[in-house]
């Protein structure tokens, strides 16, 4: 029977559940309002009658007392055509006398249920019953009536049972239709239809899980199209370091090529290209799992800004770049890993110094800002497209042809920094400078305020 249900679909087990508590619930009804009626009706009559009742057996007593003996009494009673509302019946339930024999006729016995409701008297040394002709008469007339009301009860508890059964199946099939919608459409983001949606037409909880799968499927739809575009973009940055490194090689092999200084040079930078590249892929997998590497400790901003700023100072002079600072003093101490800072500070740097052009500069500020301090860097180059800002920290995404000064980089410099700034619970963005050039952003908690 369990195996059976098992097998059967959620909405034909919540139809059987409901048909089963409609059922048991029109019996019990049936059932208790049966016995009530049936209560209900002796009571009525026994209080209908009960004083007439003893009114006459009180009369037969003064009769019995009168004739002085039972046979005296029944003679007397044949005799005069006394109109007692009653029958007399010894103690084995013959009839001894009857006012109607067309009725009841002397003699006959009569049943255990009748005899239960008449009055046992003792008189001429046995018992004797007295049972009101009513009983006799109205047996069938009571019975009758509690067949048709019952008959009645049971017909109505159908039509009430029939009526639950098709409500219930109009609300099981509201509820399940959503359901059977959302396991079809389930099946087809399985088998890979990331677009399948479906409609939202309540606001109950399945309304709320339509519109979670639908989030879900969009997510999915959108970290599918991400892989695809992170594949073939990995596949070309590799293969175009990969494959000049491999035709340098095999013109060396071949001696079509001298493998001088310079052309060594190539190469090796060639390597560190891939290398660095393959780096990069492999932090942001580690900060995508929730793996990256953290070693936090209390530090100042303001130092790794000073050790930073005095490294690539030279590089920026050397390109003739302006720097210019604005950091807070006294800025409060923030708990990171001084490392991963430096590093999304050189990706930033390294960024702002391929796009701003000779005899520019770059500004460096650092504040607190409520609970956090942020630090930006601003450049003085041609600024960002509305497209760029909105993926500007997309991997392997490069800005315009106005924006991009070489072709050095893979895109990775700025995915790293967000998910390096993110991974310590900060927040990354860009911005156009007020006159020129982009501005990058990015804060960090501070400990005791956030």
């Amino acid at each position: 029977m369990m195996k059976q249900l098992r097998r059967l679909s959620f909405g034909a087990k919540l139809l059987t559940a409901f048909v089963l508590v409609i059922a048991l619930t029109s019996l019990a009804g049936y059932f208790f309002m049966s016995l009530s009626v049936n209560r209900a009706f002796t009571d009525f009559n026994t209080g209908r009658y009960s004083q007439q009742d003893r009114m006459a057996f009180s009369m037969f007593g003064l009769l019995y007392r009168q004739a002085g003996s039972m046979d005296a009494l029944l003679k007397g009673l044949v005799e005069q055509e006394v109109d007692l509302p009653a029958v007399v019946a010894n103690a084995s339930g013959v009839v001894v006398f009857s006012p109607d024999l067309r009725r009841v006729q002397v003699g006959r016995t009569l049943d255990a249920a009748l005899l239960e409701r008449g009055t046992s008297f003792p008189a001429d040394g046995q018992q004797w019953i007295y049972l009101p002709t009513r009983f006799l008469v109205g047996l069938e007339l009571e019975e009758g009536y509690l067949q048709r009301s019952r008959r009645s009860m049971m017909w109505a508890g159908l039509t009430a049972g029939v009526a639950a059964m098709l409500l219930s199946y109009l609300l099981i099939r509201q509820l399940t239709g959503p359901l059977r919608k959302l396991d079809r459409a389930s099946r087809q983001v399985a088998a890979g239809k990331f677009d399948e949606r479906v409609d939202i037409l309540s606001s109950d909880e399945i309304g709320r899980l339509a519109g979670s799968f639908n989030e879900m499927a969009a997510s999915l739809e959108t970290a599918e199209q991400v892989k695809k575009r992170l594949i073939a973009d990995i596949s070309h940055e590799l293969r175009t370091p990969i494959t000049a490194v491999r035709s340098a090689l095999e013109s060396l092999r071949d001696g079509l090529m001298e493998p001088t200084q310079a052309t060594l040079s190539a190469l090796h930078d060639k390597i560190l290209l891939t290398t660095r590249l393959v780096q990069d892929l492999h932090q942001l997998a580690l900060a995508d799992s929730g793996q990256l590497s953290m070693q936090p400790r209390p530090c100042s901003v303001e130092a790794i800004l000073d050790t930073i700023l005095e490294t690539i100072g030279v590089q920026m002079e050397d390109e003739g770049i302006l720097l210019r600072r604005d950091i807070a003093q006294d800025l409060p101490s923030v708990e990171v890993d001084a490392q991963r800072i430096e590093q999304v500070l050189l990706n930033l740097l390294a960024n702002a110094i391929r796009h701003t052009p000779l005899g520019g500069s770059i500004l460096v500020r650092a504040e607190q800002v409520d609970d956090s301090v942020q630090v930006s860097i601003c450049d003085s180059g041609p600024g960002l497209s509305e497209t760029d800002l909105e993926r500007v920290f997309d991997r392997f995404y490069r800005a315009d042809e106005a924006r991009t000064g070489d072709d050095t980089g893979a895109g990775l410099g700025l995915s790293i920094a967000k998910a390096l700034i993110e991974a310590h619970g900060g927040r990354i963005w860009a911005e156009n400078a007020p006159h020129a050039g982009a501005c990058f952003s990015f804060t960090l908690p501070i400990p005791n305020l956030a």
